[in-house]
């Protein structure tokens, strides 16, 4: 009898030992699904709408896009933008959402991987390629100012306390072709020495330190025979700052 009660209460001590130490669900913002003790990476998603893109263009870029965002690790903040159309603005995100995590790695004692999945497609996926397919059927605007929109993105996002100790990553998916009275490559040659020596420079400076860029090069007449000038000058000014180009990927398709 002595036995079986020692038993019974060495199994009921080793149920509150794992009741007691098992993990704990980790707090999130309930709009965002971000743990609120902050991300665990950043991801700004800037999709230029200046110009139409091809019905070719536009799956290449839906497609790698789509892998961008399922591929994000668990608790990484995903949020999206357009470029705007008159500078001087501020942008504000069109989507911003956590990644939920993988459904297989989720953890049993806490977690339900049924939870996870449907969270994953319904509040993550969902939002940010629907925004990405909304985006690339905008109008055409008169100007591009992508400059700008990258300065904004960068106080807006980049330069939150909150994430200054995370991985930062713009993708950006543009022709380059900044067009703006300031500056434009539709009326001036691509070259980053004149630009920086030029008074409108300060005006275009900005933060982006340790920010991983990733252009998603949108090919076009306009810019045929540009593409090497435009992605060194968009890497020197990105350097200049403190960011550095990753990788630059042509799209499929003529635009």
């Amino acid at each position: 009898m002595a036995a079986a009660v020692a038993c019974i209460a060495l199994v009921v001590a080793v149920i509150v030992l794992v009741f007691a130490f098992r993990p704990r669900p980790v707090e999130r913002d309930a709009d965002t699904l971000c743990p609120l003790a902050g991300p665990s990476a950043v991801t700004a998603v800037l999709v230029d709408t200046s110009d139409r893109v091809s019905a070719l263009s536009r799956a290449d870029i839906l497609g790698r896009l789509e892998d961008e965002v399922r591929a994000g690790r668990p608790d990484e903040f995903f949020l999206a933008f357009e470029t705007q159309v008159e500078g001087g603005g501020v942008l504000e995100p069109l989507v911003e959402v956590c990644h939920p995590g993988d459904p297989d790695d989720a953890n049993p004692l806490i977690q339900s991987p049924q939870r996870i999945a449907k969270t994953l497609d319904e509040r993550f996926m969902e939002p940010l390629t629907k925004v990405f397919a909304d985006l690339l059927d905008r109008r055409e605007a008169e100007n591009s100012p992508l400059m700008e929109s990258v300065q904004s993105v960068a106080v807006t996002v980049f330069g939150r306390r909150e994430h200054s100790n995370v991985p930062k990553r713009l993708l950006f998916v543009s022709d380059l072709m900044q067009n703006t009275e300031r500056l434009s490559f539709f009326r001036q040659q691509v070259d980053y020495d004149a630009f920086a020596d030029s008074r409108g420079a300060d005006a275009l400076s900005t933060d982006l330190d340790g920010v991983a860029i990733e252009i998603l090069f949108v090919q076009r007449g306009a810019n045929q025979g540009l593409a090497t000038g435009l992605a060194e000058f968009w890497a020197r000014w990105t350097g200049d700052h403190g960011g550095f180009v990753d990788s630059v990927v042509r799209i499929d398709g003529m635009n």
